[in-house]
């Protein structure tokens, strides 16, 4: 597949079929992607691949802290803060897909629903969790980026689906017990990985994008 085309056929997939992807693909999709830079060549990153029971523990814990109302311990504060054009944007996104999966605005169990839909990592059948070592230099969450995105890219050449999914370290400590993380590894975040649904309509949707002039400057460039 061109590279541009993977670039362009990649979106967020928010239902997966439940078969699981044969851990050939997964390693042959992770070890390609080790290929992606880092700062100064330091590969800050580790990851845990999660999938069977062990998941299935980890997303009913999540649920039921959910529907406790636990509040969030992420290791990182989730942002609440944006500019004017991000939060239209961020808005946007979240209209988009309740209209999409025809959920009012004022149907609080649907909405719940959705969201312990993506605890439940959206029926994919593994997660992939990024962890960085407690105390990491500033580049290292650039870096972290940027293998998840080529991990991204390479799924999608070989078929599949994924989805960058912050809800999925909402309750780090739960990860850790169920999937053997040690304590000294922060995470940072999850990605549902696995073959989409087609035809269904949260994965016909496609998000805006801003157009070229709101991001590019170029100076003295013929």
């Amino acid at each position: 597949m061109d590279v541009k085309d993977a670039v362009l056929a990649r979106k967020s997939i928010r239902a997966f079929d439940a078969t699981p992807v044969s851990r050939k693909v997964l390693e042959e999709i992770l070890e390609t992607a080790l290929r992606a830079p880092s700062w100064g060549n330091t590969q800050p990153w580790k990851f845990t691949i999660v999938g069977g029971d062990p998941l299935t523990r980890i997303q009913e814990e999540y649920v039921r802290l959910f529907g406790e109302d636990v509040p969030p311990n992420s290791d990182f504060e989730m942002p609440t803060e944006f500019s004017d054009a991000q939060k239209v944007r961020y808005q946007g996104l979240g209209k988009g897909l309740f209209q999409a999966l025809g959920i009012e605005r004022e149907d609080t169990e649907k909405r719940n629903t959705f969201y312990e839909n993506m605890m439940r990592a959206l029926g994919a059948p593994h997660v992939i969790y990024l962890q960085l070592d407690k105390g990491f230099n500033p580049y290292a969450l650039m870096d972290g980026g940027t293998i998840l995105q080529t991990i991204a890219l390479l799924a999608v050449e070989k078929g599949l689906g994924t989805c960058f999914l912050a809800q999925a370290v909402r309750y780090p400590d739960v990860v850790r017990k169920h999937a053997g993380i040690p304590p000294d590894q922060m995470l940072v975040m999850g990605m549902a990985i696995g073959t989409p649904i087609q035809d269904h309509p949260v994965n016909l949707f496609h998000s805006e994008r801003g157009k070229p002039e709101e991001f590019f400057r170029f100076l003295e460039i013929p």
